[in-house]
């Protein structure tokens, strides 16, 4: 979906905000999943790549970015849980706890780690980085609303709900539009129904490299264009880190076994 049919969805004004922002995400999500489905069933390969840890966003769990993390070992890099279970907010011992699981990824390896976090889960990466700026490569965002007020998103409300503390008093020391002191890109887009482009997209000195892409906010972990984002953002952030392509896979004979192998 092109940015221009964004905009112009975006532009509808005939029912109340709240409701084209929801159908906005419902179409742009069923639309996202076509060509995720062709970027992803495709034989996993994961060849010793950098690590990236793949933080979920509000309310969602690791299976909601299991898409991603597949496609990324496809790709040749060592992507991972953040095996905190269901991310319900901020709280006061959440970085002992995400300094526990790179301690895990750490005990053979003790390079740092790259942190791709959707949602909510790249504003836990980018305030993790800040104070453990040395565990950290670089961090990635997907639709992360860190700069201007957090409150004025949709899910302000819901958030209170699930944290159980107000938006603008979280229980750890945070300047969300500040950059971590290690690379750092921002992925956005249009057809974002749920985060304001300007709060995803961040202003000038908030994040080294701001990358659009068009997808809708629920299908950042599955879509196809997302994935190339994330891997523009690898390459930007951490060009040494940039794996090679896959190699191609072999065709046989006729005859012999099916020509190619399954998608």
């Amino acid at each position: 979906m092109t940015a221009t049919e964004c905009d112009c969805l975006a532009d509808r004004k005939s029912l109340p905000d709240t409701a084209v922002h929801i159908l906005r995400e419902c179409w742009f999500l069923a639309w996202s999943l076509v060509p995720a489905g062709r970027t992803l069933r495709r034989r996993l390969a994961n060849r010793g790549g950098p690590r990236i840890l793949l933080l979920p966003g509000l309310f969602a769990t690791d299976a909601a970015m299991r898409p991603m993390r597949m496609a990324l070992r496809y790709a040749g890099y060592r992507a991972y849980r953040w095996g905190l279970g269901r991310n319900k907010g901020a709280s006061a011992d959440l970085f002992d706890r995400l300094d526990a699981r790179i301690d895990q990824l750490q005990r053979r390896d003790d390079r740092p780690v790259i942190l791709l976090g959707w949602s909510f889960g790249g504003l836990i990466a980018r305030e993790y980085a800040k104070v453990a700026p040395h565990r950290v490569r670089a961090v990635i965002t997907l639709g992360s609303p860190f700069s201007g007020d957090l409150s004025a998103t949709m899910l302000a409300r819901v958030y209170e709900w699930i944290a159980g503390h107000r938006v603008s008093a979280p229980p750890i020391e945070c300047t969300l539009s500040e950059k971590p002191p290690v690379p750092t890109a921002a992925i956005w887009s249009r057809c974002d129904g749920v985060i304001p482009v300007s709060a995803a997209r961040g202003a000038a000195g908030e994040a080294d490299y701001r990358i659009e892409t068009s997808c809708s906010h629920l299908a950042y972990p599955s879509d196809g264009g997302a994935l190339m984002a994330v891997l523009d953002a690898i390459a930007r952030c951490c060009p040494d880190e940039v794996m090679a392509p896959p190699e191609p896979r072999p065709v046989f004979a006729r005859g012999d076994l099916p020509r190619g192998l399954p998608a």
